[in-house]
This record gives C-alpha cells, structure tokens and sequence, in this order.
C-alpha cells in the first residue's frame, strides 16, 4: 500500500532489485502526480492488465488498464493526479500472458496466464506464495472456494515480492535466510513456517 500525500516529493519505483523480472512496474512522481510505467523484460509479446483500486487519487483513464507489451518496451499505463489535502493510496495487481503466435484456431491460447499482486493490501488477506509450492496452492484454493477476500503475492512471478516478503518477516524477529512457504500476512500479524496448513486454514476468514 502506498500514501502520496500533496506536496510530498519522491522519486520511488516498485522493481529497485537490480534482477530482471517478467514485468516491472515502475513508478515516476512529482509534486501532485504519480505515472506508472510497466517494462517487458521479455522476448515475448505480452497481453498485460494492470487492476488498481484508488482511494482519493483522480485518474481520466479507464481501469484495469490493458495494453500489449512488445519485447524490451517500457510502456505508459495510468497516471494518478492526489487533489490538494487528500489522503491518497492504491493497491494493483497485474496479470498477463503471451501473445501466441499461432492460427486463432489455437485451443492453447491463453492457458499460461499468470497473476500476482505486488503491494500489500491491508483490507484482504496477503499470501505470499512461489510457483510448485503445493501447500501454497492448497491455501489459495481454499480461499477461492470460501470465498474469503484475500491477494496472492507470487514471488517467482514477481521478485520484488520476494524482498517484500522479508521485509514482513524481519518486522516479526525473523533472522533467517529461508521459509516455508506460504508466508501470510494478516490485519498486521504475520504467520510463517506454518507445521500443518489444512489445520491452520480453518481458523481463516
């Protein structure tokens, strides 16, 4: 979650790790603004949607945001203008998938899209995940099936969510370089190393 408070002037971006990842969104503010950027760091062409929820912040452009990303291409989103003396913050998401290449008649196509959050979202339940982590899927699942508001924070899709991850890890006392995943966070209490997840997800709502 982000403020942008009026007057306030940084220059900030989400990808700061010098890693490349699939996509990067960037961010560039001024005195009453913030643009967002996003980067494809690919050799693939991309279908990319970028979810934002706003609170206080005035944009004239339609959300989700959904562009195609050529290979290479740092391409403008959204810009997100704060009125003078309003609290101003937003969460997004971005999912994507590969423009394939072959005839329309391809069953295939569409099948590899992937979704992540990348920012924490106070309001919902934020689960820090990686791809091939059953007892992740098995969380995530559950909470689709209960119907229980929650973020998925892939952090193989998306690094950054990785140092992220950490981050919320150290805030507890955490020192160590390794964690079984998955890593929740919730109404500010962070639970991690979690011995049995089908026991643990039924004290979730």
């Amino acid at each position: 979650m982000k403020y942008f408070i009026f007057l306030h002037i940084c220059l900030l971006h989400i990808s700061l790790n010098a890693q490349k990842q699939d996509i990067e969104i960037e961010e560039e503010r001024d005195a009453t603004q913030i643009r967002l950027f996003a980067v494809n760091n690919t050799t693939d062409d991309l279908d990319l949607t970028f979810h934002l929820d706003i609170s206080g912040f005035k944009t004239s452009e339609k959300l989700p945001v959904n562009v195609a990303l050529k290979p290479n291409v740092r391409q403008y989103l959204v810009t997100l203008t704060a009125p003078k003396g309003v609290r101003c913050q937003y969460n997004s998401s971005i999912s994507y998938k590969k423009i394939k290449k072959q005839a329309p008649s391809d069953s295939n196509a569409g099948k590899n899209t992937k979704t992540t959050g990348t920012q924490i979202n106070s309001s919902k339940i934020n689960v820090f995940t990686m791809n091939g982590c059953a007892r992740c899927a098995y969380l995530i699942k559950y909470l689709q099936d209960n119907k229980i508001p929650f973020l998925e924070l892939n952090t193989t899709i998306h690094q950054p969510n990785n140092d992220l991850m950490f981050e919320k890890l150290k805030e507890t006392g955490f020192k160590g370089k390794n964690v079984q995943m998955p890593v929740i966070v919730n109404k500010g209490k962070v639970d991690f190393n979690i011995k049995n997840i089908q026991e643990f997800v039924k004290s979730m709502k």
